[in-house]
């Protein structure tokens, strides 16, 4: 059984006041017997919400017990996965996997963009993942640059779904890390001198205007190690599944380590976000058993606090018209508003934002990426319906699409003619059925890679 080192973020009042809201009360796992079942989901994923559909389907009619936000935190190679998915399933939530670049990368039909890395001429569109962040964390002219600004992004939109699940269905969400803590990732590698100096001051900038636009999860658990177990266990699966993280410079830099996990993430987040989660933190070396934490979870008093409380404020909405503006935010068109605000001013972050030459070459590239030309549902060539039957499919609107990860615009990438050569090569190497049909063609495009031909052919 786990070395137990759980703490409450405040001290509840002696004489407690129980506020009116839906989604702070005590949680109940399925061996208890208590747990609620949940109600008929809003098929929100389809139907979308809107003001005049608030009118027909009230929220906090779904609300249950567990109908909240967990995220599990901590350093790498502790087996936080297995536990938040056991976490998950012990109170009938939905585990969510933690945002990697392989989200990214890989579009929704499955291909890799990280395989037409040979066709890039200029280094910032290469691809920087967490593979190349163990063994270099300076490659590719500030790479870690935009791959934390990109993360940070993704992870953001990925948290937005999952505060829209909880308040469409009222299943709770259990999920591996949340933008609120991504700030220890940035200054610590800034303090590293890994990130530029107008990396870091965008970030921060786009913190202040975005943070108050989503709910603090209702609790953190945090699985905790010394930085000498976190590097021993590194090195152990860096033997067995991890290999690129053998001798790497960011995980053997114990001051890089010390400075993110006990400076950063112990001594100020959690201290912070205490304030308004509740903070579960576990001595996690040696593994530890599921069960401690679910006993503890449920022995926690989540429903009871004083009136100007700021545990579980952002959650206390006190009424079903405030509940539903929120499942707007999330749901409807106002989603898309709180995620415009990444389009905010950027121009001085150079080492995040690409040159014009540099962004096309991108574009047309990724276009090219089998089912990444259109949204996902729209490309005829992968077998979806024609473009008006796809609306009909997908159930998505214009604004909707507008936020899709691969909608590419067409106009820069089809007036190109050693561009569409390319890609009567691809179609004739499809058609001959060769699987790496979709890497040939590129050098009558990209002359550097004529040079090279026989390094990729």
């Amino acid at each position: 059984m786990a070395s137990l080192a759980c703490k409450m973020a405040r001290t509840l009042p002696k004489t407690p006041t129980r506020m009116l809201g839906a989604a702070v009360r005590k949680m109940h796992s399925r061996s208890s017997g208590l747990m609620e079942p949940l109600e008929k989901p809003w098929p929100y994923k389809s139907w979308g919400y809107s003001y005049p559909l608030s009118l027909i389907d009230g929220t906090t009619k779904r609300f249950k017990d567990n109908s909240k936000l967990v995220v599990v935190e901590g350093p790498p190679a502790l087996d936080k996965t297995k536990f938040a998915k056991e976490l998950a399933e012990e109170f009938g939530m939905l585990y969510v996997p933690g945002f990697t670049m392989d989200d990214f990368y890989i579009n929704a039909y499955g291909y890799d963009l990280r395989e037409l890395d040979f066709v890039f001429k200029y280094t910032r569109n290469k691809c920087f993942d967490e593979k190349l962040f163990a063994q270099d964390p300076t490659a590719n002219d500030h790479g870690l640059d935009r791959m934390l600004y990109q993360s940070h992004v993704k992870r953001y939109v990925k948290y937005v779904d999952m505060l829209a699940h909880i308040f469409n269905t009222g299943q709770g969400v259990v999920t591996e890390r949340s933008p609120h803590s991504d700030w220890v990732y940035f200054e610590a590698a800034y303090q590293q001198g890994w990130i530029s100096k107008t990396t870091r001051k965008h970030y921060f900038k786009l913190r202040d205007l975005m943070m108050c636009e989503i709910l603090r999860p209702n609790l953190i658990v945090y699985l905790d190690a010394p930085v000498d177990v976190v590097q021993r266990k590194i090195r152990e699966r860096a033997e067995k599944t991890h290999p690129w993280e053998k001798n790497s410079p960011v995980y053997e830099n114990t001051g890089y380590l010390n400075h993110l996990y006990n400076d950063l993430f112990k001594k100020q987040y959690l201290q912070e976000a205490g304030i308004h989660s509740y903070v579960l933190t576990y001595d996690w070396s040696e593994g530890g058993d599921t069960e401690v934490v679910v006993e503890d979870i449920e022995r926690m008093d989540m429903d009871y606090h004083d009136k100007y409380d700021r545990q579980q404020l952002d959650w206390r909405m006190l009424t079903e018209d405030n509940f539903g503006q929120a499942r707007l935010n999330y749901t409807g068109e106002q989603k898309h508003r709180i995620l415009g605000g990444f389009c905010t001013g950027w121009h001085f972050a150079d080492d995040i934002i690409l040159t014009s030459d540099e962004a096309l070459e991108a574009e047309q590239v990724r276009s090219r990426l089998p089912g990444s030309k259109y949204t996902k549902g729209f490309n005829v060539s992968m077998g979806d319906p024609d473009p008006f039957f796809g609306i009909l499919q997908t159930g998505k609107s214009i604004p909707e699409m507008m936020y899709e990860d691969n909608l590419i615009k067409p106009e820069n990438t089809m007036e190109n003619n050693a561009l569409l050569y390319g890609d009567s090569v691809r179609e004739k190497a499809r058609a001959e059925g060769d699987k790496d049909w979709w890497k040939k063609g590129w050098e009558t495009w990209t002359p550097h890679l004529a040079e090279s031909k026989s390094s990729f052919a």
